[in-house]
């Protein structure tokens, strides 16, 4: 079986044996896996210094954060240790149940998944996932579309730690990947959207009826703007969705909010805060954790303990559930996000290829039966 991973800075296709089922896991045949590309690029470069430990999760040397009491043990299943000499990649695909462990009897073999998680969902062949991270897709849906379920989830759990509700407005900094989805599920939501982006072309992409502007930075023109496109208070939320050093993002979207409104950290950013700036707009401050409720914890993701819907409404599995359904009732456009279909083996130079100011942004992996027609 073929997997790609991350070693000595490049994408490299290597010989893997094939997994083997545990209790709880669905054994998936990928057609489709969807390249996260600033993930997976830092992944990549980081491989390249001698002796780093690149792993997006699990880390070689996991510390559990005790979230729950212990009074009394259990087996437990851990994710499956990290390999050694490289870098896991991938962790959103589509593809068709193979086999099912036998306490799973929701899904069955020819269904049609959906699959998310870096320790599970890699670019491969074939991946054995909890059914914690996976989801069926009804027919209609396209593989390549449902193949950008972790994607998705990410982007709805950034819009649901705004709290921001039908007629608000959301600033949404970053016009990549996520930040088109973001634009487009607010749409959904009734919710309006500025887009920041110092790239045009990417700001181009951006063509929901519900956005409100379109800038290229959060300066001076760039704040007026705002404040003008609502009522003078300022929007509503932020949600930073960039990769920079710079704490001219943190500090420019707390001049952007109005009172008392909150900025959610999806990307990696600066900092270092204007004190000022944000007693001034009183502003909130939160983190997004990736797909949602469940993330990076074992007793829900590779044990399939759920958490109640009376206590957490939704979580990682019920954002997933809900992407593949706003695709199925057609309500996002993925068509218009530009991204590259290629086969797996043309990996590495893909990942060269995405980024910058180029259109592209994102990268469709095929495998075997979905290369037909290409």
């Amino acid at each position: 079986m073929r997997r790609l991973v991350a070693q000595g800075g490049k994408a490299v296709l290597r010989e893997e044996p094939e997994p083997r089922l545990r209790r709880g896991e669905v054994l998936v045949q990928t057609e489709y896996s969807v390249m996260s590309p600033g993930t997976e690029r830092t992944v990549i470069d980081a491989t390249a210094i001698p002796g780093s430990e690149s792993h997006e999760y699990p880390e070689p040397r996991q510390q559990w954060r005790k979230v729950r009491m212990s009074g009394a043990a259990s087996p437990e299943l851990l994710p499956r240790p990290s390999g050694a000499g490289f870098a896991s990649i991938g962790y959103s695909l589509a593809g068709r149940v193979i086999e099912v462990a036998p306490d799973i009897h929701d899904l069955h073999p020819g269904d049609y998944v959906a699959c998310a998680g870096s320790q599970c969902a890699f670019h491969a062949e074939r991946v054995a996932v909890p059914r914690s991270l996976t989801v069926a897709v009804p027919e209609g849906v396209p593989g390549e579309h449902a193949a950008h379920v972790t994607l998705g989830a990410i982007a709805i759990e950034a819009l649901r730690r705004t709290g921001c509700t039908v007629g608000e407005t959301i600033l949404v900094v970053g016009a990549g990947l996520l930040g088109i989805m973001l634009t487009q599920l607010a749409h959904v939501a009734g919710i309006y959207t500025i887009s920041v982006d110092i790239n045009p072309t990417r700001l181009q992409l951006v063509t929901s009826d519900s956005v409100l502007r379109r800038l290229p930075a959060l300066d001076e023109a760039g704040i007026r703007a705002i404040h003008e496109a609502t009522d003078g208070f300022g929007a509503d939320a932020a949600i930073i969705a960039v990769t920079t050093t710079s704490n001219e993002v943190i500090n420019g979207a707390f001049d952007a909010l109005r009172v008392g409104g909150r900025v959610v950290a999806l990307g990696q950013f600066g900092m270092d805060l204007d004190r000022q700036k944000w007693f001034g707009s009183q502003a909130v401050m939160v983190t997004s954790v990736a797909y949602g409720p469940g993330r990076y914890d074992p007793i829900y993701e590779e044990n399939n303990i759920d958490l109640p819907i009376n206590v957490m409404r939704w979580t990682e599995n019920r954002n997933m559930a809900l992407f593949i359904r706003l695709l199925a009732e057609g309500r996002l456009e993925m068509d218009k996000i530009p991204s590259l279909r290629v086969p797996l083996e043309t990996a590495d130079d893909t990942y060269r290829a995405i980024g910058g100011n180029a259109a592209p942004l994102t990268a469709v992996f095929t495998y075997g039966a979905s290369q037909e027609g290409m």
